[in-house]
């Protein structure tokens, strides 16, 4: 084909594509309809065709140079990384990550009740034969908790054991979500297991340790941390259902689908991580009493609730 023929043929389909890409230049990808996206990456396609023919039989010449510039433009467009900024961070924090929640919280309470299921089945266990702790904690700890009641101590060692549960359960978070790729297995295999290490110990404390104690070391750092567990899980769960019930998409499709579903979860189990953590490093320690650190769980736990309300709230406030 003559150059000149080629260039007739397409320099509609050019410019077509250079207004569009000089539109979201100006106003971003989001000011342009679903049609105009589709139609967007259709000429970018033809273009890139278009281009590698003009390298192949006009190589030297300027309708070469103006291709790759207009490609290499449109590229970009397609294939930037979004910049974050402090404005999208609030936005996410106050409105997304709760909204994630409502739309997931089938998931949640799944994640939860395998979760719940390892621990009852756990603690009833170890209700009837205390030996039966050694199946889902370290034969030490075992013995710590059951040496310091039969010395007469029912304190518990709080730097210890504090530690090797906030320890266990970040751990825990991030397993219950990378192992969503195990069709599931993995997670559900993750959480039962957590369950049952905190059945076995908090039945071993109600028969040897002192249960009060017990829930003022536990309780304000962990309702927020074991929630982030739950969303773990859950965003492992998506990823697995992803991959067994595709729908209409091809089953890569739908994994890739479902990865970035789970993943726009992750910052908010990070920050829920952290607080806890936080809570964990400088509160959990303080001399003060019992009762005042079961009150403080008791706020988080309301605090909690409020957060997740958030969607509701609105939905309340649309409708009125």
């Amino acid at each position: 084909m003559q150059e000149e023929q080629f260039i007739k043929a397409n320099s509609d389909i050019w410019r077509e594509l250079e207004s569009l890409s000089n539109q979201i230049n100006k106003t971003g990808i989001k000011s342009l309809s679903t049609n105009q996206v589709k139609r967007f990456l259709h000429v970018f396609k033809v273009s890139s065709h278009n281009l590698a023919y003009a390298r192949t039989h006009y190589s030297n010449n300027s309708i070469t140079e103006y291709l790759n510039s207009l490609v290499g433009r449109c590229h970009s467009n397609i294939y930037a990384v979004k910049k974050s900024s402090p404005k999208e961070f609030i936005k996410y924090i106050t409105y997304g990550f709760p909204n994630l929640l409502k739309e997931y919280k089938w998931f949640i309470s799944a994640s939860f009740g395998f979760f719940a299921l390892g621990f009852f089945i756990s603690l009833f266990m170890v209700i009837a034969n205390s030996d039966n702790a050694n199946y889902f904690l370290q034969s030490s700890l075992v013995q710590g908790v059951k040496n310091g009641s039969n010395n007469g101590a029912s304190d518990w060692n709080s730097p210890l054991m504090s530690s090797y549960i906030m320890t266990n359960n970040i751990v825990v978070s991030l397993k219950a979500f990378v192992y969503g790729i195990t069709l599931g297995l993995g997670t559900i295999y993750v959480l039962f297991f957590n369950g049952t290490t905190l059945g076995a110990l908090t039945a071993l404390e109600y028969m040897y340790g002192s249960p009060v104690k017990y829930w003022s070391l536990i309780l304000p750092h962990g309702i927020i941390e074991l929630t982030a567990i739950f969303i773990s899980g859950a965003a492992g769960l998506i990823i697995a259902k992803s991959m067994l019930i595709p729908n209409e998409y091809s089953r890569k499709s739908s994994l890739i689908d479902g990865a970035k579903k789970a993943v726009s979860l992750v910052l908010g189990i990070v920050l829920m991580l952290v607080i806890a953590g936080t809570i964990e490093g400088f509160f959990t320690p303080m001399k003060i009493s019992e009762t005042s650190k079961l009150y403080f769980a008791l706020i988080t736990a309301a605090a909690l609730a409020l957060y997740f309300s958030i969607p509701y709230f609105k939905g309340l406030k649309k409708k009125s």
